[in-house]
């Protein structure tokens, strides 16, 4: 049977359960004490609410047994009591320390330097010192994603990625806009800006997806997680969380990373428009009205609030200052992609803070690779090339079916389901406690990911359905009830 801390204090007999360590040695001997995910979260959220300075007086003292001391002996009584487990959200003890720049300095001073030094040039020294650390070490603190040094290179990533797309997207719409001209008449970009601009908007899709995609079948085709004979998706857990992370994967990771929150910032800004309040909105319409030569007193106020009605329903969020709207632009899954951004970034920087890089690169590179078909059908589709647009459509339709319906679910989710507690676990180091707490975390980050992705083929198969049905191509990603087409 687990060891019972002894200890006791004045509150009616109360034995304070033991130190974490103590406590993660026991669970790891006998998993079976761990309670269920609602009582460890709910623990969890008394701990750290009772260790916070504002509310730390509030809570019992620590020597009288802590907030677990307002609760009956039975739920809180270590191992037995549902509240009375307590465990760390992080590997401390557990896994290899990330190596930081002042310590990669302090371990190659007698080296990396004096190759360079003897040129007695200190900014060459210092540049070869942030290449070596960033591009030639292993297990770093950028492949943390939420390390300060990694948020401020994402930063940069990110900015980066905005100013190359504004500056990449008007050449490729101009690109569009002459395709256009040659395949349906000078006139057709008289009816047609919009596709246009989101034709620029795909080739650099296209353009970004295509590179990921070859560096990834490149960079991972030899993993020994990609390779069944090397054992497969097991290799994605075995020595976790002490599996060295290569500058190939970190770099690999903050692209990406990049990549997504510029595309989350993009859909926001696509979706609303931030429009000032005029507080004397409704004077100036009547003085508008007045002008219009509506005479009538009745008559004006009741147009006049007829307009702000209309307004204020197209509105998302008003405030004294400012309204939140919808744009004219937003997209017609804007709700899926959304859902798909948030849980994308959610899922990258808390794969990347457990050291889950090697499912997430998986996932990564399935998706981009099935993006490629995508980009191209939606490029085909704008510019009106009918048979172009065939091919690339069941090109896609083929590559959704093998990567995001098959390779995903039956490959990568199940090896996560079947796999992770004994190589986390049983034969490693992690806490069954932090296991149980905020393994369903994960589990909903990629069910939702998979529903979207099954969402997703509904509308490819509404999309070929209207193909066959008409002969016509709507695209309800763009637009819930389909495209309206204009004469060319």
């Amino acid at each position: 049977m687990p060891r019972k801390n002894t200890k006791k204090t004045s509150n009616g007999g109360y034995t304070p359960p033991p130190p974490i360590a103590e406590q993660k040695r026991q669970r790891r001997k006998d998993p079976s004490i761990t309670p269920s995910p609602p009582y460890l979260l709910t623990s969890q959220f008394l701990d750290f609410t009772c260790s916070l300075p504002i509310l730390k007086n509030a809570c019992p003292a620590a020597d009288d047994g802590g907030w677990r001391s307002a609760f009956p002996p039975d739920l809180v009584t270590f191992p037995t009591g549902k509240l009375s487990h307590s465990f760390r959200t992080d590997y401390v003890g557990d896994i290899d320390k990330d190596v930081t720049f002042e310590e990669y300095m302090h371990n190659t001073s007698g080296t990396a330097n004096s190759v360079v030094g003897s040129s007695s040039n200190t900014i060459s020294a210092t540049l070869y010192n942030y290449y070596d650390f960033a591009f030639q070490t292993n297990s770093t603190t950028l492949c943390d994603l939420t390390h300060p040094l990694a948020l401020c290179v994402l930063l940069v990533l990110v900015l980066m990625v905005r100013t190359v797309k504004k500056t990449c997207l008007p050449k490729f719409s101009s690109l569009g806009r002459r395709l256009g001209r040659a395949a349906h008449g000078p006139t057709w970009e008289n009816d047609n800006a919009d596709r246009i601009y989101k034709f620029g908007e795909y080739v650099y899709r296209l353009c970004y997806h295509s590179a990921v995609s070859i560096y990834g079948v490149w960079y991972f085709h030899k993993k020994s997680w990609w390779d069944n004979s090397q054992g497969g998706t097991k290799n994605m857990w075995i020595n976790h969380p002490n599996q060295p992370v290569e500058p190939g994967m970190t770099w690999y990771y903050l692209v990406q990373s990049a990549y997504n929150v510029d595309a989350l910032l993009s859909l926001l800004e696509l979706s609303f428009t931030v429009e000032l309040v005029n507080p004397f909105a409704y004077s100036s319409a009547l003085d508008f009205l007045e002008k219009e030569h509506v005479v009538d007193e009745e008559q004006r106020k009741q147009q006049v609030l007829k307009m702000m009605a209309k307004s204020r329903s197209q509105t998302l969020l008003w405030t004294p200052l400012f309204q939140i709207k919808w744009s004219p632009t937003v997209r017609g899954d804007f709700r899926e992609m959304m859902a798909h951004h948030l849980v994308t970034n959610g899922l990258i920087f808390l794969s990347s803070y457990y050291r889950l890089t090697r499912s997430g690169s998986m996932i990564f590179l399935l998706h981009d690779l099935s993006d490629v078909p995508i980009d191209m059908s939606k490029l085909a589709n704008f510019v009106k090339w009918k048979v172009t647009t065939i091919v690339c459509f069941v090109g896609m339709v083929l590559m959704w079916i093998i990567t995001r319906l098959g390779i995903f679910p039956f490959v990568i989710l199940r090896g996560i389901v079947t796999e992770c507690y004994e190589y986390f676990v049983l034969k490693g180091p992690m806490d069954p406690a932090l296991h149980d707490a905020y393994y369903l975390l994960f589990y909903f980050g990629l069910g939702a990911l998979l529903l979207l992705h099954v969402t997703w083929f509904l509308i490819l198969l509404r999309i070929g359905w209207t193909l066959v049905s008409t002969g016509e191509r709507h695209d309800y990603t763009e637009h819930k009830k389909g495209e309206k087409h204009k004469d060319s």
